[in-house]
Formats: structure tokens, sequence, C-alpha cells
């Protein structure tokens, strides 16, 4: 790890990188004695109820277990891990949640505190806030500037010091890395003659093309959808060149319109954040600089210089030879996405009372105005995508997600209404026509094998039907009555199903049973999760070319200026498939990174 990045930002950094915040030769104490002993505490963090326990002797609090929390892998549970290094480094619970993740942080916080008090504790004297952020301004020099640690964003980072730089910045306003990519279920397109050969799918890299193409309604940028289709398997292979590894088995992403979705075998996107990040903590060229906004890019004789940013109030300046844009999207930014909403959900009001898939403080939309505050042009601002996988309440695609096969969406009465493999659009419009605008994703023990099954969000069937987020049925009657639903509805919905995976009917609504992964659903248990359409991706921003050069209004690039990610537009149309983000963040990542260094 880099020397600067670990004096000015040690608690940050190291609990961001997994390393332990608590390692020094010298012993702190509390500002307290205590009755020694193991205290239990039960607190409710963002996704349940957890339960906190803390050991203290006479005078140190020694260590803090939160094992027992369903919070959100590379979001709730890194905020866990870092809040509970600085209590134990710095002895108090007078210490800053992490950005992003406030309800983790907190929650964790109120369960030591319960814990201390009840062990005796001095609670003014342990809760004094005890943090010290540097006040003076910080100037650094770099190769390549980064401005955000998402996916798009680290890729580049790990790709430019591939190519050669010998100085990389990466700012961050999160408390962690990751963005939108750790929550994402981390489903990848790409043409893998290798792996689908094997389960007998037909594909290619003109197929991959029309279908992105066609299923964005054609507004997408040829060259950009080439260079995308083209790469992804690239990327694939330079993923698992840095340690990341990919089931063998080829799944079909919700909307992805054919079965070329690469999925991590460890649980979602956080595997390839936890890859970079490991990449990142043994370089001595990348430097990660976390609760660190971006405020405005620097440009001398038309040509960008560098980044003015802002760390908990003071100032940092980074000057740098080029700069990587990849500040993701912008559809947890109400205002913006419902000025810019004229395109395919111009007849929906995307208020607050539509959720959002992404992580609340990072879909700004920074990155874009940034951009157009020195001439970049944008593109289609106006495609923005609904999920059809979200929440009721949050929008965030929790419990059982509609990705893959083998489900069927219904009702609340049990009707079957729409072709489940359809895409992202036309699955959503179809929901919000039903009863109360919402559905049930239904699945059976080919999904869930067991009530343990971990799945891709590294969550059970168990957690969830404790937490009441899916019901589940021994029998379709159990189902149907637990749910609310039609029993003769729901089994005529199933056994319509079953008959088009059997080949024995078409199906009216279109499903197609081509799928290899196909199978009918004829035993229990059975689960079902309710869901509605949440605000996933905004598919315009920074208009680029394929080399990743961020565009001016006459078409040309803006020297020294680069963007990957969801912050861009052009790729993916009016509707983006489904597994197609990742190969996006990927493809154009890595190209950006490599161009920053390589184009002068």
């Amino acid at each position: 790890m880099n020397t600067r990045f670990a004096t000015v930002f040690t608690a940050v950094a190291a609990a961001t990188l997994g390393l332990s915040a608590c390692s020094t030769t010298e012993v702190a104490t509390a500002p307290s004695t205590f009755k020694p002993g193991t205290y239990t505490a039960n607190v409710t963090g963002h996704n349940a109820p957890m339960t906190v326990k803390v050991t203290v002797s006479q005078n140190r609090i020694e260590s803090i277990d939160y094992t027992d929390n369903l919070e959100t892998i590379g979001v709730g549970k890194v905020a866990l891990k870092k809040v509970s290094d600085k209590i134990l480094q710095y002895q108090s619970t007078g210490v800053d949640a992490v950005t992003g993740a406030t309800i983790s942080s907190f929650a964790l916080l109120a369960g030591v505190r319960d814990c201390l008090k009840q062990a005796g504790g001095d609670m003014p004297a342990l809760t004094k806030k005890v943090e010290q952020r540097p006040a003076v301004e910080a100037k650094y020099e770099a190769d390549v500037v980064v401005i955000g640690g998402g996916g798009a964003g680290l890729a580049a980072a790990i790709a430019a010091e591939q190519a050669g730089a010998r100085k990389v910045i990466v700012l961050e306003k999160l408390g962690f890395l990751g963005g939108s990519t750790n929550v994402s279920e981390g489903a990848l397109n790409a043409v893998d003659p290798v792996r689908q050969g094997k389960q007998g799918i037909e594909d290619s890299y003109d197929k991959f093309y029309d279908q992105t193409m066609k299923g964005g309604h054609n507004k997408g940028t040829p060259e950009l959808v080439r260079h995308l289709t083209q790469n992804s398997m690239k990327e694939v292979e330079w993923l698992e060149t840095l340690g990341v590894k990919f089931k063998d088995e080829i799944g079909t992403a919700t909307g992805a319109l054919w079965q070329r979705s690469h999925y991590p075998a460890t649980p979602s996107g956080n595997t390839y954040i936890r890859t970079f990040e490991e990449v990142i903590g043994n370089s001595k060229v990348i430097e990660v600089l976390t609760d660190t906004s971006a405020r405005e890019l620097v440009t001398a004789n038309g040509r960008v210089t560098g980044v003015l940013a802002e760390n908990f109030g003071r100032s940092i300046t980074v000057d740098a030879d080029a700069v990587v844009i990849a500040t993701g999207g912008f559809g947890a930014n109400i205002e913006m996405r419902q000025k810019f909403n004229t395109g395919v959900w111009k007849e929906a009001n995307l208020d607050k009372s539509i959720g959002c898939t992404n992580l609340q403080k990072a879909a700004q939309g920074e990155g874009i105005a940034m951009g157009q505050k020195i001439g970049a042009d944008v593109i289609g601002l106006d495609d923005i995508q609904i999920h059809p996988c979200g929440t009721p309440g949050t929008g965030l695609m929790e419990n059982i997600r509609t990705s893959g096969r083998n489900r069927i969406f219904v009702n609340i009465e049990g009707d079957r209404f729409v072709n489940e493999g359809a895409a992202r659009d036309v699955l959503a419009k179809a929901i919000f026509e039903q009863p109360k605008g919402e559905y049930w994703v239904v699945v059976n023990h080919i999904r869930y094998p067991s009530v343990d099954f971990v799945d891709n969000n590294g969550a059970t069937i168990r957690n969830m039907v404790a937490l009441g987020s899916v019901v589940a049925g021994d029998t379709l009657d159990d189902l149907a009555k637990k749910t609310g639903m039609d029993a003769k509805k729901l089994k005529a919905s199933i056994a319509n199903y079953n008959a088009v995976v059997e080949g024995k009917t078409k199906d009216k609504l279109g499903f197609l049973a081509n799928n290899k992964a196909d199978k009918t659903m004829t035993e229990g248990p059975w689960y079902a999760c309710r869901k509605v359409p949440t605000v996933h991706h905004t598919m315009g921003g920074l208009k680029i070319n394929d080399k990743a050069q961020v565009l001016n209004a006459d078409g040309s690039p803006i020297p020294g200026l680069y963007a990957a990610g969801e912050v861009t537009g052009g790729i993916h149309g009016s509707n983006r498939l489904g597994g197609n983000a990742i190969a996006d963040v990927m493809v154009f990542g890595h190209t950006a990174g490599t161009n920053a260094v390589k184009i002068k």
C-alpha cells in the first residue's frame, strides 16, 4: 500500500482494503472502566435485525462480534467492519459512520453503546467525538486520476497501471469502494465458445451485436456496441488473470435475450470489487482516496489537466496527464431523472414513489455535470431503464432475483401475464398494468435446493422467510393461501409454463423454452417474492468514442478526458440488456484506463 495513503487515510484505507485498522504497538485503553464480560444487544440493521456482542476487560473494549447479520455484501458488511475496527482502534464509539452505509453504521454503533452501557461504561466519555481529520489542503500529482471507485473506475485504474502509468489516483466519494457494481448480481454477457459450446448454446458476435442494438430500440451507437460485444470475452479472460473465478455454466440475466451471462463463482458483483481491492492493495502505483468528492475538472490550454476535490471539508487538488470519469449514472437523483424522463417512460412519474436499485449517494449524476461544464457533449439522457425486480418500499433488488430461468411471474391473483424472457422495458410495462402495479416471482427447489442454499446475493431462503420478504409453501395450495393468490389460477400458471417447457404447447405470452437450463417446475417446496418496477439504469450520459475519449459538441475528443460505465451514453440505446452493464463497465473501464496512458 502507498505510504502516503496509509498515513493520511489510515482508518478509512485499512477497512476499505479489508485490513485491520488496529495495527499498533501501543495498547490503547478506553476512557472508562467496565465490569469485565461479554454483553449482547439486538439492533435493527439496514436489511434485518442483528445481534452485537461486545467483550470488555476492566479498561478496554476487547472485541466486537457482529457476525449475526444480514447486511449487504460489499456495502453494509464493509461498514460493519470499518466501524468496528475504528471503535477498537480508538477505544471509543465517538467515530463517524461510513459514508453511503449510514444505517448499517449507526446500527452497529447503537449495539456497541448498548453493550458498553450494560458494562457500566462512562457513556459521555465513550461517545465523545474522537476521529480527527486533516485540515490542511492536499495536492497530488499523477499520470491518471480516476473519479469514481466503482467497477468501471477500478478497472480503469488497474488497466492504467498495466499500460505503464507510474502513478494513478482514485477518488471515491463514499467511504468504501464498489459503487453500483457492488450491489449488482454480477452477470457479464460475452460470447464464449468454450463454455457455451459445452452447453450446446449457439452464439456469435453478430448475434450479440444485433440483440444489443434491437434490445435498445436501435438507438445505440454502432461503433460503441461493436466495441462492447467484440471485447467482452476478452474482459472475462482479463478478470480471470486478476483472480476472478466464473461459474462453468452460462446463465441468462433478466432481459438478456440470450444465454451468454457469466456469473462469478462467489456471490454477486462484489466479487469483482474484492478482486480489484486485492490487486490495488498490492500495488505501489494506485492510491485510493475514499470520502473524497470530485467538484470540478481543471483545464489548461484546451486540455483537462486535473481535478479539484473535497475530503471532509478540506480541498484536494490532483494534477494529472489524464482524467477518467467513472461516477455512475443518475438513477437516484429524483430531480434529474424527472427532468430528462421524456423517452421510453415519459408516461411514468419517476418521483420518490419509484425506488432505485443504485446506492442513493452514488448515482447522482455529478460526472455528467462536470463534463458538460467544460464542453462535453451528452447523448440519450432520456433513456432511463426500469427494472422489474424491485423490492416494495426501497426499490433495491433484494431477496429472490428475477434473473435466470425456472421461475414464473404471476400477478396478485396468480395469473401469468408476461413472457418472462422479454426485455426489461416490456416486463416493467406489463407489471405497471397489473393490479396494484406489482407481482410475485415464483420459484421452487430447482432454484433453491435447500433452505440454506446460498444464492448469488449471499442470502438463503431461511433468511428471507424469517425476514418476511419471501413466502414459503410446501404445496401450491399452501403458497396461494399465504400470498392471497387464487390457487386454481396459480396451478394453471405453473401447468401452462410446464407445458411450454415440455414442448406440448405454444405460449400465448411468447415465452420460448429454447434455453438449455429450462426445466419443468413440478414439486415443492415453493417460494414467492413480491416485486415492483424500480429505476435501475440510466443509459444516457457523456458522449464517448470507442477509445473511451469524451467528445465535445463537434464530435472531437477533449484532450485528456476519458469516461467509462454508467456515466456515459450511446452504448445501450433506450433499453439495456440484462448482463450488459458489467460488460460495459469492464470493457470501457479497461479501454479508458489503457488509453488514458497511451494516447497523449
